[in-house]
């Protein structure tokens, strides 16, 4: 069959094509395919796919992945530990502290 023939194109078929309507029955696909060449003898029905083991494994691979990921938590305890144990020695009420937030926020272009 060649691929650059398209005289054996029917205007219903273009139409089809155009729309991007479904062709969902076996029949109308043969229809289309049979209309279009005259080289295509015999439809295949019933096509199956199969899946290979190495992507079974890399499926499971990612869900468990997923699950471990899922049951992270959010946030770093011993990070928020420290945080929270700064603030309440008042180590951020510091001018120096004060004055490096107020140039951070200046020079990030946030405001």
């Amino acid at each position: 069959m060649s691929v650059d023939k398209t005289s054996g194109i029917t205007h219903a078929l273009q139409g089809k094509i155009a729309g991007h309507q479904n062709i969902a029955k076996s029949e109308d696909i043969y229809k289309a395919v049979s209309s279009s060449s005259k080289d295509v003898h015999q439809l295949k029905v019933g096509d199956k796919v199969e899946i290979s083991n190495e992507a079974r494994e890399l499926q499971k691979k990612l869900s468990d992945l997923k699950a471990e990921v899922k049951n992270m938590p959010d946030t770093r305890e011993e990070k928020l530990k420290s945080v929270k144990a700064r603030i309440e020695s008042g180590f951020y009420d510091r001018d120096a502290v004060i004055k490096e937030v107020a140039r951070s926020i200046k020079d990030s272009g946030q405001l």
